[in-house]
């Protein structure tokens, strides 16, 4: 049943939103989005894209806090109306005063508003609130903020947020201390609005903050009525976990009836577990509950998902406020498929090989799968490359609470150790630069990673903190890191001292095993040994697998011609004094295979290029701001997928995912207990976010403010390398706000 409401809905790209009136959608006046009341429920699309070709479509339905049951179904179904007419693609989002999701909260800025009251419904009639001549509003959120208005007394401050209070014709913002510089130029912008929009521009405007004089606050209790600077309470307040686990994800098939069945499926989660003739669950800690609805799904039963999540949030006693979101075969978000293990996205989609590149490859490749197999094959971080490794090497070992500085050209690394790199080199404008990586083995100890890292700290004291840091973990090495190892580099079992085997057998059989992959000399190639079982060879690469008598180089059907033609100097570098014996894929000797325990079983997948391309595709990029309290308790915010420079505050610090890689950007002005928690910050934002990766596993890029490199300047879709240059300065804004005060 179509609806003359939507009949040009979704056509362009933009914001449309409705509200619910006699149970019907009501289209509402663009000059009154952002604003939501809170006996109501609301209907918004959001419509990206270039052309009715390639429109995208994102559906919410908002749910006020004092809604009525009426007005909540009616907007849940005719949702499910508004994606029928645009084809059945839609993703559809539940979202709950408070609660909403950041992407919801990105489409309304400075900040999205809540009011009282609320239209009449057919059941019950809320009663608007007309307005008062003392009203206070408190702005929640930092990056994402919230406005709603709260009982007008000292009782309800509190040191952590901002808050409005308007007088007749007076607007008091109390400023919370320690706002971030982004924060404060929301809340003047939210305080002019205000101005504008109730007071026709014709009110005063006093800025109270932490250099405000005791006078300045005794006029805002005042005109508050009660209260005082020193009864401000801290909020300790926060949401409350819902999960058992806040950590794991959660995969089921859902046995649709009267009653909701579940049956739980095994990691690792993968594509091929969904059927179209299904439903399933997929529960996650940070992007909430998702239905999944195959495309052989009955009619009816796609239409009714909110039931089947109605119920499984009453089976998991989950609150009504966790976001739900519904998708559908062939229409999946990136947010759903990063939690699956190899979802399959290359195929055929020349637009999802390019971008999966975007940041990493600056030449124009081809779109075809030969394209993807070269992104594949090559580094993480492929566009990380601030020179062309020209430049010169200090590099120190740490191995058993010793340190050892090696030569220049010194290129293996072992699994037991934490090596520390200081790559110095003269960057694009001329000017001396340094780069630290430190590179940690997967059996590196506690103390030899502290030590590595009280190293990179010292070398950061003694350049002033001007270096770019980047952690490496073992098998994360990024393009440029191997770039100045100059594409010979040779990861090893063991250590320097004691060459091992995965086994720990090496002393007495002689094996091993060794991967060479990699597409271009001396760049990114690289030889890494791996576990001597059949089970590790993988169809496109090459590999050199080391006995007591003979050493066979085996070609991967799928290898490349680089990986063919440099073997050989692999074999030098890591074996000597061997007879070699060549062989192709297909045509090993029983010998060869007694060496690795055995012939494998048929792979799933044999190509790992393909799960590497799979993975950045599949990965929605996301810009995090990160808040550090003076109890040095650690809270993070999502900017939600269309961020822009302007959310960079300088003084503080935010974590940019990309899921091969996190940047970690810190302004120039943060305070020193945020610089202090840097390492506090990836740790506790890996553990949460429920993904496969640890903090041992990820691969950290810790970026300042005016060093930022161009891989991740071209994460953003403009840069402006001026711009906190040329930025006002909150004082002036003050200032400047001050000047347009009624007189």
């Amino acid at each position: 049943m179509d609806h003359p409401a939507f009949a040009e809905a979704g056509g362009n790209p933009g914001i449309e939103i409705w509200t619910i009136e006699q149970f019907e959608p009501v289209a509402i006046d663009k000059k009154k989005y952002g604003n939501f009341y809170n006996g109501d429920s609301y209907i918004v699309l959001k419509t990206t894209g270039q052309s009715n070709s390639s429109l995208n479509h994102d559906a919410h339905f908002w749910i006020g806090s004092k809604t009525t049951q009426d007005k909540k179904g009616s907007a849940a179904i005719w949702t499910v109306t508004l994606d029928d007419m645009l084809g059945g693609k839609a993703v559809h989002h539940r979202e709950v005063q408070g609660h909403e999701s950041s992407k919801f909260l990105g489409y309304f800025k400075p900040a999205i508003r809540y009011l009282e009251g609320g239209n009449e419904s057919g059941f019950t009639e809320v009663e608007t609130n007309a307005g008062a001549d003392k009203r206070l509003l408190m702005l929640s959120g930092c990056d994402n903020m919230r406005i709603e208005e709260v009982e007008a007394d000292a009782s309800s401050l509190t040191k952590e947020h901002c808050f409005i209070l308007e007088v007749d014709h007076d607007i008091f913002v109390l400023m919370p201390e320690g706002a971030k510089a982004t924060q404060r130029r929301k809340i003047i912008s939210v305080a002019n609005q205000l101005r504008d929009d109730n007071h026709n521009g014709r009110a005063t405007i006093e800025i109270i903050d932490e250099f405000s004089s005791d006078e300045d606050y005794d006029l805002f209790f005042e005109a508050l009525g009660s209260g005082s600077r020193d009864e401000i309470a801290s909020d300790d307040s926060g949401t409350s976990s819902y999960r058992e686990d806040m950590t794991a994800v959660y995969l089921y098939r859902v046995l649709v009836g009267d009653e909701l069945d579940l049956i739980a499926l095994n990691k690792p989660y993968k594509q091929k577990q969904l059927s179209s003739d299904e439903v399933y669950i997929l529960d996650t800690p940070d992007s909430g509950v998702y239905v999944w609805m195959g495309s052989g799904v009955d009619g009816d039963v796609r239409k009714a998902y909110h039931d089947i999540s109605d119920k499984y949030f009453e089976a998991k006693s989950y609150p009504s406020w966790v976001n739900v979101t519904k998708v559908t075969e062939g229409a999946e978000s990136s947010t759903f498929k990063q939690y699956f293990n190899n979802w399959e996205s290359i195929s055929g989609s020349s637009k999802m090989v390019s971008d999966s590149d975007a940041g990493y490859y600056s030449e124009d490749a081809e779109h075809s799968a030969q394209a993807a197999k070269q992104i594949g094959k090559s580094a993480a971080a492929r566009g990380y490359m601030p020179d062309q490794g020209n430049g010169s090497l200090t590099i120190t070992r740490i191995s058993s609470g010793e340190q050892e500085e090696l030569s220049a050209d010194w290129s293996v690394l072992y699994q037991s150790d934490v090596y520390v790199v200081k790559y110095e080199y003269t960057n694009d404008s001329g000017a001396d630069a340094v780069i630290i990586y430190y590179w940690v083995g997967s059996e590196a100890s506690a103390d030899d990673k502290q030590a590595a890292l009280e190293l990179v700290a010292q070398i950061e004291d003694e350049l002033e903190g001007t270096p770019t840091v980047v952690k490496v973990p073992q098998g994360k090495e990024n393009k440029h890191f191997l770039t100045i190892f100059k594409g010979s580099l040779a990861i090893m079992l063991g250590s320097m001292d004691k060459p091992e085997n995965s086994k720990g057998t090496y002393e007495d059989d002689n094996i091993r095993l060794f991967r060479v992959e990699g597409t271009e000399v001396g760049v990114d190639l690289r030889v890494t040994q791996v576990p001597e079982t059949a089970d590790s060879l993988e169809d496109d690469d090459v590999y050199v697998l080391e006995t007591k008598d003979v050493v066979y180089i085996w070609i991967g059907k799928e290898s490349n011609d680089t990986e063919k033609e440099t073997v050989a100097s692999v074999v030098e570098k890591v074996v000597k004094d061997k007879e070699i014996t060549t062989i192709e894929q297909g045509d090993e000797p029983d010998e060869f295979w007694d060496a690795l325990g055995g012939a494998p079983e048929e792979k799933e997948d044999p190509s790992g290029w393909r799960n590497a391309v799979n993975r950045k595709v599949n990965t929605p990029r996301t810009l995090t701001s990160v808040t550090v309290s003076v109890t040095k308790k650690i809270k993070f915010e999502d900017l939600g997928d269309e961020f822009t420079q302007e959310d960079l505050s300088d003084d503080g610090i935010y974590v940019l995912d990309t899921g091969e890689e996190l940047y970690v950007w810190q302004g120039k002005n943060i305070p020193e207990r945020v610089k202090m928690a840097k390492s506090d910050i990836v740790k506790e934002y890996i553990e949460d976010d429920g993904l496969d990766r640890t903090v041992d596993t990820a691969l950290v890029v810790f970026v300042k403010q005016g060093e930022e490199p161009s891989v991740f300047k071209k994460l953003f879709a403009e840069w402006d390398n001026d711009m906190w240059a040329n930025q006002t300065s909150y004082e002036d804004i003050k200032n400047e706000t001050k000047e347009k005060n009624s007189k």
